[in-house]
């Protein structure tokens, strides 16, 4: 990690500094004089209030830092920000803003501070907003100017054409500076669907690293050469959509009650549709079926339905089994999904769980198909009425993702009364039911929670080869080898 931070500081003191910078650049700007202030908005989200901005003036000739800066701060909750009395001998400036901010998808202000930066020519202009734009387009604006030998103001435009076109396929209608998340035009909706897209669920630090790596990718020739990066982006708007996240997003920017948002959503569809070679969702083809035709993606394979309100939509259910009464459920904490099923009222997943909390094993090397083997649930309860610990009411989720737990007695109890021979089919699979074949055995053990206070007794969730279940009590023999034992993990919904 100490790696990783110290590339991302040395990265962004090269685009600060301009090490990439091998032989002059002529871009036409001396005899310009500016005198006066400059403002804008700073956002990722909104830069915090008291977050710097620092506008450095640059060799009219060179492009090279002269030395000269002047600073100002984040006066208010939107970003806003002013620099007063600015005096330079040339038009060409680079802002760079550097604070906390708010956080587009969780809606709190960040944990870390990130740095933006935007340049600009001040020839005819005192207005200039610092976002991802800005930010990406530096750095190519710099290796066209040196090796294409193009005016500063071509170099922009090609910058920002690019850029925007590998992130919707489209040409950029507006100036990167000109943006606001806050805005009503088609290249505001864009630029937020962009702030959602690349930060994601990372930290300030994986997404600066990001930013990096993408600044770094666009600026050799224009084009977003990691197809993986894409997909995965693409995968995580998807899953957005499909779980119904991104309604959510929305409260949480409408919740700061800054200024109405824009309808980003549009874009953030474009995005992944792209990626999937979907094509057009028009009057023309309402009720189509696509195919996800992106290998890479995570939902390769997936079926998708045009339809006249929502454009493509996923047929998730179909796609995870093809199970009428299935619902499906994606961990935040990594992204698996997985199928559940509704027996008597309970929600049960259908699959083991996949998370990887460091200490776990493959049945014969296969956790694709079987799952992780624990050796702990994460989480016991105690059985005895003298243990106030223990409440049956409030179980804790142990190993199991946030709304969902490891199962206690009861739940095992109604399971094994109440679950009718097709449900039990949906429940476990016919590779789970393998297992106890393949291993010599008669029967599959999942975790329960629960043990006796004084630790003589723990029930687990037995499954045999032929599809039966029930509950069993492991005594004191058994749990004194739990130290080389290792069982499954099925969730139920709190």
């Amino acid at each position: 990690m100490k790696k990783k931070s110290l590339f991302i500081s040395f990265a962004v003191s090269c685009l600060l500094c301009g090490c990439s910078a091998e032989k002059p650049m002529d871009v036409s700007g001396s005899g310009v004089h500016f005198d006066g202030v400059v403002d804008g908005v700073s956002q990722k989200g909104p830069f915090l209030t008291g977050s710097t901005v620092t506008l450095q003036e640059l060799d009219a000739n060179s492009l090279e830092q002269t030395g000269k800066s002047f600073k100002g701060k984040i006066m208010n909750d939107k970003g806003e920000f002013a620099i007063d009395n600015v005096d330079l001998n040339s038009p060409y400036a680079l802002l760079v803003a550097n604070g906390y901010f708010r956080n587009e998808v969780s809606g709190e202000k960040s944990s870390g501070t990130i740095i933006l930066m935007a340049i600009a020519d001040l020839s005819n202009r005192s207005h200039v907003n610092i976002n991802l734009l800005t930010h990406l387009e530096y750095e190519r604006i710099r290796v066209l100017l040196e090796q294409k030998k193009m005016s500063f103001a071509d170099a922009k435009s090609k910058a920002e054409q690019e850029i925007f076109s590998n992130f919707f396929d489209v040409s950029a209608s507006e100036k990167a500076e000109n943006l606001n998340i806050f805005g009503d035009s088609e290249g505001d909706k864009a630029l937020l669907a962009i702030n959602v897209l690349l930060l994601g669920d990372l930290s300030e630090a994986a997404f600066m690293e990001r930013l990096v790596a993408l600044g770094d990718d666009f600026s050799r020739d224009g084009v977003w050469d990691d197809s993986l990066l894409k997909t995965e982006i693409a995968d995580y708007a998807c899953g957005l959509s499909m779980w119904g996240d991104l309604p959510k997003i929305r409260e949480k920017i409408e919740a700061w009650k800054i200024a109405e948002v824009p309808a980003f959503e549009t874009y953030m569809a474009r995005f992944w549709m792209d990626q999937y070679d979907l094509g057009k969702c028009d009057a023309s083809n309402v009720g189509e079926r696509k195919k996800n035709a992106n290998k890479a993606s995570a939902f390769y394979g997936m079926n998708f339905i045009c339809d006249k309100d929502s454009g493509w939509v996923a047929n998730k259910n179909e796609f995870y089994g093809g199970c009428d009464t299935c619902s499906v459920m994606r961990d935040p904490r990594d992204g698996h999904v997985y199928k559940y099923v509704n027996i008597d009222g309970t929600d049960w997943m259908t699959s083991n769980l996949k998370y990887d909390n460091g200490d776990f094993e493959c049945f014969q090397g296969n956790c694709d198909d079987y799952g992780y083997l624990y050796k702990s649930p994460g989480a016991w309860y105690f059985v005895n009425q003298y243990d106030e610990d223990y409440n049956p009411d409030e179980p804790a989720a142990g190993i199991c993702p946030s709304g969902w737990r490891v199962p206690i007695l009861d739940d095992l109890r109604h399971l094994v009364n109440s679950a009718s021979e097709e449900e039990k089919k949906q429940l476990f699979s016919e590779p789970e039911r393998d297992i106890s074949l393949a291993a010599g055995a008669e029967k599959t053990c999942y975790w329960s929670a629960e043990i006796s206070a004084a630790y003589q007794w723990r029930f687990s969730l037995d499954v045999y080869s032929d599809g039966s279940i029930g509950g069993w009590p492991q005594t004191t023999s058994m749990l004194t080898r739990w130290g080389n034992e290792a069982f499954f993990v099925r969730c139920v919904r709190n």
